[in-house]
């Protein structure tokens, strides 16, 4: 396996102006407490530089770091409440986005935060990882420590519970 050349202090510091908020809202998501949230993006952020030579340039390095947030904030989590799990985050508005569709992505991102709450710690965290975060089943079921049909189970109830959570917060909206 061939790596490229080691991210540089100033590439991190690129990554880091462009993408710590995301971070930091991915962490919050799966945390549900800015203080870990902000000792999540750290503990990343410290974990990314010391292992900087693991990263194999196969992916962004915003990305490569991202994912060690995800992982972190799991960690704090793990730590806070044994044997339960939790959320994430939403990719922030491209450049060529127009401001109507801006508003409706605002307004259904709120509308999903005002939903979550709603759906059990695991099917939460199964919910945010494949939907907002894009992880594959497996990866999920790896990083959670079960299979693949606890997590589908988990997906399911949640997508459910969400479906009529949104229509009733839709309608006391309007």
């Amino acid at each position: 396996m061939t790596r490229g050349p080691l991210p540089t202090q100033a590439e991190f510091h690129q990554a880091i102006a462009s993408r710590a908020d995301a971070w930091y809202s991915a962490c919050l998501r799966i945390t549900r407490s800015p203080e870990l949230a902000e000792d999540a993006v750290q503990e990343a952020l410290l974990s990314a530089w010391a292992k900087r030579d693991q990263f194999q340039g196969d992916a962004r390095l915003e990305t490569w770091i991202h994912r060690i947030a995800i992982n972190a904030a799991l960690q704090l989590v793990r730590k806070q409440k044994p044997g339960m799990f939790t959320p994430l985050d939403e990719e922030p508005p491209g450049d060529n986005e127009r401001p109507d569709d801006l508003q409706h992505q605002d307004e259904t991102v709120n509308l999903l935060a005002r939903a979550l709450p709603c759906l059990t710690e695991a099917e939460r965290v199964c919910f945010v990882l494949k939907h907002l975060e894009q992880w594959r089943l497996q990866e999920i079921a790896d990083e959670l420590g079960t299979n693949t049909s606890s997590v589908k189970q988990a997906l399911f109830r949640g997508v459910r519970k969400l479906r009529g959570k949104l229509a009733d917060l839709r309608s006391t909206s309007l």
